[in-house]
């Protein structure tokens, strides 16, 4: 396998995964700083999930258009522009409409960049060369709640964003260098959007999406709130917790991208899916502080092994032709349910009962869906 770009893919995926996590550090301050309720906070992340999504219905005709490689690059750049503009916005409106801006910029990445992957390297390689690419999400998730504890004891919040636009800017660049634009091949018969919608397999995977965002990027993006306004937990150490909790998850990608190759797709995805639910219900059920960072941690690494795996399945069961539109309407639904609604109904749950009500319900729905892996069919 070559080295160099599988790294360039990576750091690629770090930055986009990064213009998203980067928000749930610092949503207790913009909840202050705008005096949003929890819910109202929760919300801004519905703009960025329906920009996202619709990113990702839109990128498998974008391809056909610009190609692979130029829909990554000017993604990266209209995320520059977002970045950019974050700097002057002042009310909640204008958040909203960032948020909105951002998901559709960083919404176009996935779906381009698989193809070149699977392009790029062999299929026996394919589980291995996703599951490195998919762990760069995981160091995001890990290292930038202890940048942003670090940065924000020298510069107010908005300057991280700043830094994060000018590097979307110049990146890219690294990108054309080593990247190659996938083979055209002519779509097969029935592949469009109500074609796909047809089909078992799409709506099964769009469940597993929804349940496994919602159990991971969902509930990461309310954990501040609930630990420091729910909890009482000190502002930096919660954000160091919420990142230290994330450093084993680095490693969960790559090996879950060895056992998919090894074992097959079905019962990983069974597996992740089932341990995903389970922490996620003790997650909900910890009250010492010690319990909370542990649960924390497991939570935190069981509920990344889903997506690599999903990625190599879909993968395997879509044709390179059809592979980004496939992908982009999975996850456009997936994402904008399980990562833009679910931080939305977290925080009213918890505006009328606690944090702690919603998560473990997502818990219980997300270890119940596990069983629904037996009725994925190749030929579906």
């Amino acid at each position: 396998m070559r080295i160099l770009p599988l790294f360039i893919f990576w750091c690629l995926w770090y930055l986009n995964f990064s213009t998203r996590t980067i928000f749930s550090p610092i949503l207790p301050l913009i909840e202050d700083s705008l005096l949003l309720s929890h819910g109202k906070a929760g919300g801004l992340f519905i703009s960025l999930s329906i920009g996202y999504s619709l990113a990702l219905l839109a990128t498998g005709r974008l391809t056909l258009a610009w190609g692979y490689r130029r829909t990554v690059a000017i993604g990266f750049w209209g995320v520059s522009l977002v970045f950019f503009g974050f700097q002057f916005a002042e009310s909640y409106v204008s958040f909203h409409l960032l948020f909105f801006l951002l998901g559709i910029a960083t919404g176009t990445y996935i779906p381009s960049i698989l193809p070149i992957i699977t392009e790029t390297y062999e299929s026996r390689n394919w589980g291995k060369a996703i599951g490195f690419h998919d762990s760069a999400a995981s160091f995001s998730i890990f290292s930038i709640p202890i940048l942003m504890v670090y940065g924000l004891q020298f510069f107010s919040y908005k300057i991280p964003l700043l830094l994060l636009g000018i590097v979307s800017l110049i990146f890219p660049l690294f990108f054309w260098k080593v990247s190659v634009e996938p083979k055209k091949e002519p779509p097969q018969k029935g592949e469009s959007y109500t074609g796909l919608f047809k089909k078992r397999t799409i709506w099964i995977m769009i469940l597993f999406w929804i349940l496994s965002s919602a159990s991971s990027m969902g509930v990461y993006s309310i954990l501040p709130l609930y630990l420091i306004k729910e909890r009482g937990i000190d502002f930096d150490l919660a954000n160091n917790l919420l990142g230290i909790s994330r450093a084993g998850g680095m490693a969960v990608p790559i090996l879950i991208g060895f056992l998919v190759d090894r074992y097959g797709y079905r019962t990983i995805l069974f597996l992740s899916l089932l341990m995903t639910g389970l922490s996620t219900i003790a997650l909900s059920l910890s009250s010492p502080l010690s319990l909370i960072f542990i649960s924390l941690t497991l939570q935190a690494v069981l509920s990344l092994g889903f997506f690599p795996v999903a990625l190599a399945t879909i993968s395997k069961l879509a044709p390179l032709s059809s592979r980004s539109m496939v992908l982009g309407v999975i996850m456009s639904v997936g994402v904008g349910f399980g990562m833009g609604v679910t931080p939305f109904l977290l925080g009213l749950t918890a505006d009328h009962f606690n944090f702690r009500v919603g998560i473990f319900w997502l818990g219980v729905l997300t270890s119940l869906s596990s069983l629904s892996v037996h009725f994925l069919k190749e030929d579906s």
